[in-house]
């Protein structure tokens, strides 16, 4: 592949001196209509090249890209720009900032268009993101999986997918820290489960227990690797004839427990299953020590799902005796606020901490007005988040390594797909212009038929063996998880 890469760079940089030559533009250029829209966003020095076209897929033109000296000019096919791998890496490794001067052609005449600006940042990002591809609704099972994305370059492959385990349902994957040897994930219906690959290691897990509503759901693994949140759920999901929000999923009740990876038990917390309110959506913070989580009152369900707006909530916890503190504190308070707040995550530096905020409910991605915002654990006050923002449901976020980029999925391209979206936040709090995931193919993000969801970070690609889990799947009973 890279030989390929090579010759096709030194192809594109050999032929252009066949290319028209761009003059500098004037003061009153129209501007480019493109797509992704690229102008002016922040990118990080290890991402695929950011290939995108005119607006009109047909238009003719040509593109030059330079920075600090280095100068790329490139003719478009049928409307679109692809990037060589190697001049890319030459471009955004040569300063903070490239300069793309675009010019169509109008009959015979080449226009120069107004140039934007694509500015590389120094923070480096995790090399890998893990993810579900998924028809809308759910209403289909068919075809389903977990896959992963190398960020450098366009390569994606599948971790596990349905065709190997009867066309089950498969969800909930998340991974210890981004390390891609330590993950799990559920799969639902035939070959149902919790299954963990740990250390080159795969176990099938049984997870209702007499004294918790459900199996496990919603995880989040505590950084040392020996304990994973789950809320229990009894989940209802409606179909909207005439709400905008065409989905509705909501809980009649729903707990948080804390399963023991080393010796199968599921342990919790009075304050963790209070009858009269619902808890869900927890997560770990880095250090280990906090337990946060979504907390709402409970409505008479499901006439009173509107009335669902979740606080976000803290804990302690001590993992060396597996015990919870014996006080909550509120971080989010959706009483204050009038407003709801889900899916809560802190940055690796234990700095920010982000979540989804919605009118009311407990699916941001199936709310049209989901947004995010982040609280600055330091000092309590709030980051402001409209600049990355779209107009239609953004929500399952998650953090870089370095806690310097975030990526999420928002269905802001067409109200129906989601896609991914990534931004950087300096060690402030403040927030660049966020670009959609590049793709090789321009056409991918429209004609995709597929959401994503759940992206998380990882660095590295997960390596387990499909058709060893394919095999545990169908012909392990699993471990019956205990409570304790």
């Amino acid at each position: 592949m890279r030989k390929v890469t090579s010759l096709f760079a030194t192809i594109a940089l050999t032929a252009a001196a066949c290319v028209p030559k761009v003059e500098e533009p004037a003061s009153d250029a129209p501007e480019a209509a493109i797509f992704p829209d690229y102008k002016e966003v922040t990118v990080p020095p290890n991402i695929a090249p950011l290939n995108f076209s005119f607006e009109d897929i047909d238009t003719k033109g040509v593109a030059v890209l330079e920075n600090s000296g280095e100068r790329l000019t490139i003719r478009s096919r049928k409307g679109e720009f692809h990037i060589p791998e190697n001049d890319w890496r030459r471009l955004t490794a040569a300063g903070p900032e490239t300069k793309v001067t675009l010019a169509e052609y109008s009959g015979r005449k080449l226009v120069t268009l107004k140039p934007f600006h694509i500015h590389v940042s120094k923070d480096t990002i995790d090399p890998y993101v893990a993810y579900r591809l998924i028809a809308p609704g759910y209403e289909t099972w068919n075809k389903m999986g977990l896959y992963q994305r190398c960020l450098e370059n366009f390569s994606q492959t599948p971790i596990m997918t349905n065709d190997k385990t009867d066309r089950n349902c498969m969800n909930c994957h998340s991974f210890n820290t981004r390390d891609p040897g330590t993950m799990m994930f559920h799969m639902r219906a035939q070959n149902g489960g919790t299954y963990v690959w740990k250390k080159g290691k795969i176990e099938k897990l049984n997870t209702k227990t007499p004294q918790t509503i459900s199996a496990l759901v919603y995880p989040y693994w505590h950084p040392s690797g020996d304990y994973i949140a789950f809320s229990v759920n009894d989940i209802a999901q409606v179909f909207h004839s005439t709400d905008p929000n065409r989905i509705e999923v909501y809980d009649y009740k729903s707990d948080v427990v804390v399963y023991d990876v080393n010796n199968k038990q599921v342990s919790t917390s009075p304050m963790l299953t209070d009858t009269t309110r619902m808890e869900t959506f927890p997560s770990f913070s880095p250090d280990g020590k906090t337990l946060y989580f979504c907390s709402s009152p409970l409505p008479e369900m499901p006439q009173g799902y509107k009335d669902v707006r979740y606080s976000i909530c803290s804990i302690p916890f001590d993992p060396g005796s597996f015990s919870f503190g014996d006080k909550v504190d509120t971080v989010y308070n959706a009483v204050r606020s009038g407003k709801d707040a889900t899916f809560p995550r802190v940055s690796p530096d234990g700095r920010f901490l982000l979540f989804s905020e919605t009118a009311y409910g407990c699916f941001a991605i199936w709310h049209k007005d989901s947004q995010l915002r982040m609280i600055d654990l330091e000092d309590g006050t709030f980051r402001d988040l409209d600049g990355i923002n779209g107009p239609d449901a953004d929500s399952y976020h998650s953090w870089s390594g370095n806690s310097r980029w975030i990526i999420w999925a928002s269905r802001r391209i067409d109200g129906l797909y989601s896609r991914l979206f990534i931004a950087h936040i300096d060690k402030d709090g403040n927030t660049s212009k966020p670009f959609l995931l590049p793709q090789e193919s321009i056409r991918h993000d429209k004609d995709l038929m597929r959401s994503y969801n759940v992206p998380e970070f990882i660095s590295g690609p997960v390596l387990f063996d499909q058709d060893k889990m394919a095999d545990v799947a169908k012909n392990d009973h699993g471990i019956n998880v205990t409570f304790k």
